[in-house]
């Protein structure tokens, strides 16, 4: 094939990326933005004047995944060449072939791999590429284009030690795969002489950092706080049952060090203990709320603690949904993320019933607010 790395006016071929999603998706839609910026074929541009558009995409949830699918079809309409990838490209690579098939759909490994130019060459030149089922191997350090200058997301691990019903994560990530410790704190040195005040540690579960290499998020902390520089650290979301092996440890260093924030993330999902049965959550409502209160308890009320509720799961009941009302109520979480539960396509939850009648979920969902 002909390399032309140029447009039709003979310009370098423009690019445009849109990432939706979590900070894992946004830190790798950093990466990909310093890639194209510093390519000699290619060049970073508006939607607008584009020649190719790359849409990096969230899978987390069926409604969210509509309206992703009816973006890449509008820009379709726009005459644009597309790419797909990230997690969407990974759980809906069919469902985009029938309803976007002029897509390309392509694993983020190969985007952020050597060949990203022969790659977007092809797709300016009329080829529709699908690659997928290439895992992510991310090495540190590497160079990004920050959205926020002040603020240094770092991806510590991918995957997870849960296998959650109504998630999608296990299937496109497996078990957890963390980075080499000394590789992120060779990146975390690099985004503070960059001038960055904020790192924040991201994972599908930052407390299950380590678990493969023999190593905790505790020591990992340990080693960030012994970097030269002025900066903050935050820590990501936690899954409660890994959280809690090292939750002594972990809140002793964020009591004793001023530069780590206060603010502990770790969903419950539900107050019912039959709910996160059928959730496949591996832990109680009441082992829950002993660890929530251990935390209040060690980092005192100037401290934040986050927590998610999946309402309507399938099967709630009153009784079920009243039991997170209460919970709420007694703990007082700072904040609360809150999402009406929709089937996720290729995850056990959707197998489920009955449903909560849509009327009935609006409802709950409400009352929680």
């Amino acid at each position: 094939m002909i390399k032309l790395y140029q447009n039709a006016k003979g310009c370098r071929l423009r690019v445009h990326i849109i990432t939706t999603g979590c900070s894992i998706s946004r830190a790798i839609g950093e990466i990909l933005k310093y890639r194209i910026d510093k390519s000699k074929n290619l060049e970073l541009n508006s939607l607008d004047d584009a020649d190719i558009v790359i849409l990096n995409l969230c899978a987390v949830k069926k409604p969210t995944e509509d309206k992703e699918i009816e973006l890449a079809k509008k820009i379709v309409r726009m005459g644009k060449r597309i790419i797909i990838t990230g997690c969407l490209a990974e759980s809906s690579h069919r469902r985009i072939r029938r309803q976007v098939p002029e897509a390309s759909v392509v694993s983020v490994e190969l985007l952020l791999g050597d060949n990203l130019d022969e790659i977007l060459d092809a797709v300016y030149s009329g080829d529709t590429i699908y690659s997928i089922g290439h895992p992510l191997q991310l090495h540190y350090p590497v160079n990004t284009i920050l959205d926020n200058p002040l603020i240094g997301t770092i991806p510590i691990a991918f995957g997870c030690t849960n296998s959650c019903s109504y998630c999608i994560d296990v299937k496109i990530w497996g078990r957890v795969k963390s980075l080499p410790l000394d590789e992120i704190i060779s990146q975390a040195k690099k985004l503070i002489r960059k001038g960055v005040k904020e790192i924040r540690l991201t994972a599908h579960d930052t407390a299950a950092y380590g678990l493969d290499l023999g190593c905790t998020l505790v020591d990992l902390i340990e080693k960030i706080l012994e970097i030269d520089g002025e900066f903050r650290l935050r820590i990501g979301m936690a899954s409660p049952n890994t959280f809690e092996p090292i939750s002594d440890a972990l809140l002793d260093i964020i009591l004793q060090d001023d530069r780590v924030y206060k603010f502990i993330h770790i969903p419950v999902q539900s107050g019912s203990n039959r709910i996160l049965r059928l959730m496949n959550r591996p832990y109680t409502i009441e082992e829950y709320a002993e660890l929530f209160n251990k935390v209040r308890k060690k980092l005192g009320y100037y401290s934040t603690i986050a927590t998610d509720i999946i309402s309507a799961f399938p099967t709630e009941t009153e009784e079920d949904h009243k039991a997170t009302m209460k919970m709420l109520e007694k703990l007082k979480p700072d904040i609360v993320n809150l999402s009406r539960y929709g089937d996720r396509p290729g995850t056990p939850s959707t197998k489920l019933r009955p449903k909560v009648n849509s009327k009935v979920a609006k409802r709950r969902t409400k009352e929680l607010f």
